[in-house]
């Protein structure tokens, strides 16, 4: 039995490795990552269970990488990416996609490109935007049949340059990769009518803000563990420039394009507004569920009903919309909706939110209906609760 130390996260993880061989290849596989064996293990974790080498492996980087985000939760933003950093200003590109779609691909092709490896599974962003390398073994499909069936590489093994020290966060891109080339034809380095010239060079389109925050959340881990977790969010990606989709047929062959986008993105000019819970309750997890629905009839919305925001963990504005998060669920509020909701920190009756939309929208033979059933949708949503 081997007992082997990792350093994942920020964290240090210990592993009881039962044979001399299997070690020595986890050692290999996750030499950038082992920590001393004097070093105080925070939590260990189970190696094995598997008969194939290779499932046990990619278990065991499973494990370690849900051990580090359960120790980091709530003291980093932490995202579901791949990474990949400019060798000579340390700028990091996070690169992010679901599981399965293309991360370790991008990570791995884009450093033999060049660039510094921060890892192909959970970029770890600080507070003053600083990159914690995660330099894992990269998980390696075998057989494209069976998709969760990987080998573990480290990057050493594979020629991987590493990290530069210091690393931060400077461009947050939506990978969305043109499957078209996976299916082969006879002549695939010529362009056909199906694939025009603009639609085979990789290019980069900024994403409005808000839409690029409800396209991260997903992708987020633990997010709702932080303090302030929208307005963290929403100040990374902001000082990074934004968020950016990047569409592309080989990843390869946006390197060029990342590297001059690493090198000259400026911090989004879009203002971002903090809307802080109004107090220590409001600020955790809604537990009041859906509305009764006797209390969602528009008919008890009278004029002098009145309504409140309902807990929320956080919210922030971009333009004329906001953004809230209640529990782990994000809603987007616009026109109506975000009106209500920004005029409801304090208890606020039908008939003063009739007029206050009235003035901001504009008069509608409809208003007060309009406002009515809007307010009966947030409530619904436990967006809004009543008052009384």
């Amino acid at each position: 039995m081997t007992a082997e130390h990792f350093e994942v996260l920020g964290s240090v993880v210990s592993v009881d490795i039962p044979s001399a061989d299997d070690a020595d290849r986890i050692r290999t596989q996750w030499a950038r990552c082992m920590a001393p064996a004097a070093a105080t293990a925070v939590s260990s974790v189970t190696y094995g269970g598997q008969d194939d080498a290779h499932r046990r492996d990619y278990g065991l980087a499973s494990a370690l990488t849900l051990a580090g985000i359960t120790h980091a939760a709530g003291s980093r933003l932490m995202l579901h990416a791949a990474g990949v950093a400019d060798p000579g200003t340390g700028r990091v590109a996070v690169l992010v996609a679901a599981s399965g779609t293309g991360k370790t691909t991008a990570a791995h092709r884009l450093c033999r490109a060049g660039f510094g490896y921060v890892t192909d599974e959970t970029v770890s962003i600080d507070a003053d935007d600083e990159v914690l390398p995660y330099p894992k073994p990269l998980s390696l499909v075998i057989n494209g049949d069976s998709p969760h069936h990987k080998s573990q590489h480290g990057p050493d093994e594979l020629g991987l340059a590493p990290c530069p020290a210091p690393a931060r966060a400077a461009l947050f891109v939506l990978l969305d990769r043109d499957r078209a080339t996976d299916q082969p034809t006879e002549q695939p380095d010529q362009k056909t009518d199906d694939a025009p010239a603009a639609e085979v060079m990789p290019r980069l389109e900024r994403v409005p803000l808000l839409d690029g925050l409800i396209a991260l959340i997903p992708q987020t881990s633990a997010l709702p563990a932080m303090r302030r977790p929208l307005q963290t969010l929403a100040g990374t990606v902001r000082r990074a420039g934004g968020v950016w989709r990047m569409r592309y047929r080989e990843v390869e062959d946006t390197a060029p394009l990342l590297r001059d986008a690493l090198r000259a993105t400026e911090p989004d000019p879009s203002e971002v507004i903090a809307f802080e819970p109004t107090d220590a309750g409001s600020s955790r997890p809604s537990s009041a569920g859906t509305a009764d629905a006797a209390t969602t009839d528009e008919a008890e919305w009278d004029d002098g009903a009145r309504v409140i925001r309902a807990p929320y963990l956080d919210a922030v504005g971009v333009e004329d919309e906001i953004l809230v998060l209640i529990d782990t669920r994000p809603t987007r509020l616009s026109g109506l909706g975000s009106t209500i909701w920004a005029h409801s920190d304090r208890a606020m009756s039908v008939a003063a939110l009739i007029e206050l939309c009235v003035a901001e929208h504009g008069d509608h033979p409809q208003a007060a209906h309009l406002v009515r059933t809007a307010v009966r949708d947030l409530v619904e949503h436990s967006v809004l609760q009543p008052a009384d």
